[in-house]
C-alpha cells in the first residue's frame, strides 16, 4: 500500500530574505510607536491596532475595493503571498475557506464542494484573461499550477461565475493576475529563499522582475525570470533487497519566464502582447511505501520498480486589447495555451 503524505510544511525550516525584512520592519514600527506616544497618544493607539489593508480587485471586470464587491472573494497580493510563503495554489488553499484541491495527480480544484471528474470543469482557472482549465475526456486531466512569482494578486471567487467567466465556472473562478507593464514608472521585484527539509535535501529559489517605460507615456515592458529547486526527501530502494538506489528521488525543479509589453497610442487604448513559459519537472513520485519506510526515524522509501517522472510544461502567448469608453470598456483577448 502506498502512502501519500501532505506536503511537509511542518518539516520545512526556511531562512528567507523575508525574515530579515520582518526584523527591519518590526524595528522601524517600534521606533515609530515610541515617537507617536510622545507626540500624540491617539495616533500611537491607531498605529498599535493597525488598519485593514484595502485590496482592489477586478472580480466584476472593474476595479473595486474587495469590501465593496457583492460576491464572496478571497484575494492575496504579492506582499501577502511572500509573508505566507505561498508558492502555488496548493498553498493558497490553506488560507481560503471552502476550497480544496486534489493533490493525487489531477490538481482539480473544488469550490464549495462542486467538482467533476468528467466533462467540463467546474472551476475556472485564469491567467490574466486566458482560461487554462482542462477538460476531462475519458481520463483525469492534470491542470497546471502557475507559480506565484511577480503576481499583482490572486483572486478566488466562490460561487457561480458563468456570467463573466464562462460555463467552466459553476463552482467559482481562480484568477492569477500578473503584474502589468507601465508606461510611466519603473518598478522591480526580487525574491530569494533557501529552505531546509528535515531528513531531506535542501531547496533554493531565486527570481527577479523589472519593468518600466521604453517610450514615456507610450511604450512600456515587464520581464521576469524565476527558478526553484525542491530537494527530495523520499529515497528509491530496490524492492527485493531493500538497498537504497537513489537519494531524494522526488526532487523537482521549476523555471518560469515572462515578457509583456504595453503600447498606449492614446489615453483610452491599451495593447498588451505577452508571453509566458513555465516548466516544472518532478524526478519521481512523491509517495512512499510504509513497508519499506520508518517515518518515526525520518526514513521514507519508495520501492516502485520503475521511476515515474511528472513533467508539467506550458506556453502562453496572448494579445489583449482594451478600449475605454465613457460608460463602457471593450476587452479583447486572443491567446494560445
Amino acid at each position: 500500500m502506498l502512502a501519500t503524505p501532505s506536503k511537509p510544511f511542518a518539516r520545512l525550516v526556511s531562512w528567507q530574505v523575508l525574515f530579515l525584512r520582518t526584523l527591519i520592519g518590526a524595528s522601524t514600527l517600534i521606533t515609530a510607536l515610541a515617537g507617536a506616544t510622545e507626540a500624540n497618544p491617539a495616533e500611537a493607539m491607531a498605529a498599535r491596532t493597525g488598519g485593514l489593508e484595502e485590496i482592489v480587485v477586478t472580480a466584476t471586470r472593474r476595479e473595486e475595493s474587495i469590501s465593496h464587491v457583492p460576491i464572496s472573494v478571497t484575494a492575496f497580493n504579492q506582499e501577502m503571498i511572500d509573508q505566507k510563503g505561498i508558492k502555488d495554489f496548493q498553498d493558497v488553499v490553506r488560507f481560503t475557506p471552502g476550497v480544496t484541491i486534489d493533490t493525487s495527480g489531477t490538481n482539480a480544484i473544488s469550490i464549495r464542494g462542486i467538482s467533476s471528474s468528467g466533462g467540463a470543469g467546474t472551476t475556472g482557472i485564469y491567467i490574466d484573461d486566458t482560461p487554462i482549465q482542462m477538460r476531462a475526456v475519458g481520463f483525469n486531466p492534470d491542470d497546471a499550477l502557475p507559480k506565484t512569482f511577480d503576481l499583482e494578486r490572486v483572486e478566488v471567487l466562490r460561487g457561480p461565475q458563468g456570467t463573466l467567466f464562462g460555463a467552466g465556472s459553476e463552482g467559482g473562478t481562480v484568477r492569477y493576475i500578473m503584474t502589468q507593464p507601465s508606461v510611466t514608472k519603473e518598478s522591480s521585484y526580487a525574491r530569494t529563499e533557501v529552505p531546509f527539509t528535515k531528513d531531506g535535501d535542501p531547496s533554493y529559489e531565486a527570481g527577479v522582475a523589472h519593468g518600466g517605460p521604453l517610450i514615456d507615456g507610450v511604450l512600456g515592458f515587464r520581464a521576469s525570470a524565476w527558478y526553484r529547486f525542491d530537494g527530495g526527501w523520499i529515497n528509491r530502494v530496490d524492492p527485493t533487497t531493500g538497498q537504497e538506489t537513489e537519494k531524494g528521488a522526488n526532487r523537482a525543479n521549476t523555471i518560469a519566464l515572462r515578457l509583456a509589453m504595453l503600447y498606449q497610442p492614446v489615453d483610452n487604448v491599451k495593447i498588451t502582447p505577452s508571453f509566458m513559459y513555465q516548466n516544472k519537472r518532478q524526478h519521481d513520485l512523491g509517495t512512499y511505501w510504509p513497508a519499506y519506510s520508518n517515518p518515526s526515524a525520518g526514513q521514507f522509501n519508495n520501492a516502485t520498480p520503475e521511476r515515474i517522472p511528472i513533467p508539467d510544461e506550458y506556453y502562453l502567448p496572448s494579445l489583449k486589447v482594451q478600449v475605454d469608453f465613457s460608460h463602457a470598456t471593450l476587452i479583447s483577448n486572443t491567446s494560445f495555451y
